[in-house]
């Protein structure tokens, strides 16, 4: 079957903007991959610095219900595991890549500052089982005391804002939901446009 010339202009035209379009794409690819391993080289070279700067947190389990459900088995293990996690340096550095942590602090401070920022997400992750289970078991208030106190140490858990926006629409307290939007802004993090778009609905209800 023989093509129109029309439809074969129209073909031939597409074949071409779509060798363009991988051609621009492959190029911009080899360009951010060069510019990646020739910083990289870069940080491999930079020597110790002083980590006045780092802000490490603490664990303040006077502002988490260590009251509630004490006996309850997930509840005790997750105390138990803030406890040890007080005794530790943590910190968080979310959004920063191995790469930007050696060109700021060099290389010898990379294996140090790896194991503060693991035990940052230990502390989210264990501060979030917690929550999650009090909430299924029905102690609310108590959850909401645990997931604002994650806010607190800007944790990067999308889930947290959401669930705290939602309990806060019920309440009619969109001041806290604003506040919320406030923080994420001020976060770098992956989700944030999406997660903030998310909250900004639970003022609109």
């Amino acid at each position: 079957m023989r093509l129109h010339f029309p439809i074969l202009l129209s073909v031939i035209m597409f074949i071409g903007v779509l060798q363009y379009a991988i051609r621009k794409a492959r190029g911009k690819n080899e360009r951010a991959d060069k510019a990646f391993w020739k910083r990289e080289a870069e940080a491999n070279n930079v020597r110790r610095k002083p980590l006045d700067d780092v802000e490490y947190l603490s664990v303040d389990l006077d502002r988490l219900p260590v009251d509630v459900l004490p006996d309850d088995e997930t509840v005790s293990d997750c105390i138990k595991n803030l406890r040890e996690l007080a005794e530790e340096k943590i910190i968080n550095l979310t959004g920063m890549t191995n790469t930007d942590l050696k060109m700021k602090y060099g290389v010898a401070n990379l294996t140090y500052l790896s194991e503060c920022d693991n035990r940052y997400t230990t502390l989210i992750q264990t501060l979030q089982k917690w929550a999650d289970h009090l909430w299924e078991k029905g102690q609310t208030d108590a959850a909401v005391r645990i997931m604002e106190y994650e806010v607190s140490i800007n944790s990067d858990a999308p889930s947290v804002y959401r669930r705290l926006a939602s309990y806060y629409n019920k309440r009619g307290e969109t001041d806290k939901i604003l506040s919320l939007i406030d923080t994420v802004e001020k976060m770098n993090l992956i989700t944030t446009k999406g997660l903030i778009s998310d909250l900004k609905e639970y003022t609109q209800n």
